[in-house]
């Protein structure tokens, strides 16, 4: 009777012999074999490890700051580009501010050398009456309201923007999938 044993072949020697079978290409390797197997895999897992090495060294030589970044850059012309715009609508809106109250003024200065006409009339003829005292303090009470609030001039502010509002989007790739790579090959050494 004839013993049974436990051979297998080798992919690389082709020869029956006790084989350990490879977990990442699934090949059965004789113990000889399987050494120079790993060694390989060792060999390109530390190649890979070497232009990992060399990028990581050439990406924090060439490293962009966040001022040379394009975006950033983007960024910068819109906030000049906004402020250029706020400024120039606040310039106009305080040019017509000042053109109304300066109107305003004018108005009431046109109404205090009428009203100074007519008390320097009364004054001088002395003859008035209750009436006309009520009549004058009637016109300064109208003239002080019309200084103190300017009903013609008021703000309002637009719901809709007048500059282009941006957002950022970023699509930020996790660095777990790179951790969990590194963690198996760490493993498989």
């Amino acid at each position: 009777m004839a013993m049974k044993t436990n051979k297998t072949q080798c992919v690389i020697c082709n020869k029956d012999k006790i084989t350990y079978l490879c977990e990442g290409c699934f090949k059965n390797f004789c113990l000889m074999d399987l050494t120079k197997h790993r060694q390989i895999l060792n060999e390109e897992l530390h190649l890979i490890i070497n232009d990992y090495d060399q990028f990581k060294q050439i990406f924090n030589e060439q490293k962009p700051s966040p001022h040379d970044l394009f975006l950033i850059n983007e960024i910068n012309q819109w906030e000049i580009d906004s402020i250029i715009k706020i400024q120039q609508r606040a310039k106009n809106c305080k040019a017509i501010v000042i053109k109304s109250l300066q109107t305003c003024i004018n108005d009431i200065e046109k109404k205090f050398n009428d009203l100074n006409e007519q008390l320097k009339h009364f004054h001088s003829d002395n003859e008035f009456n209750e009436i006309n005292l009520e009549y004058l303090r009637n016109e300064l009470i109208k003239m002080r309201e019309e200084l103190y609030n300017p009903s013609v001039i008021s703000i309002e502010q637009d719901s809709q923007s007048f500059i282009n509002e941006i957002s950022i989007i970023s699509l930020e790739k996790s660095e777990l999938v790179i951790n969990s790579f590194l963690k198996k090959t760490s493993d498989f050494l």
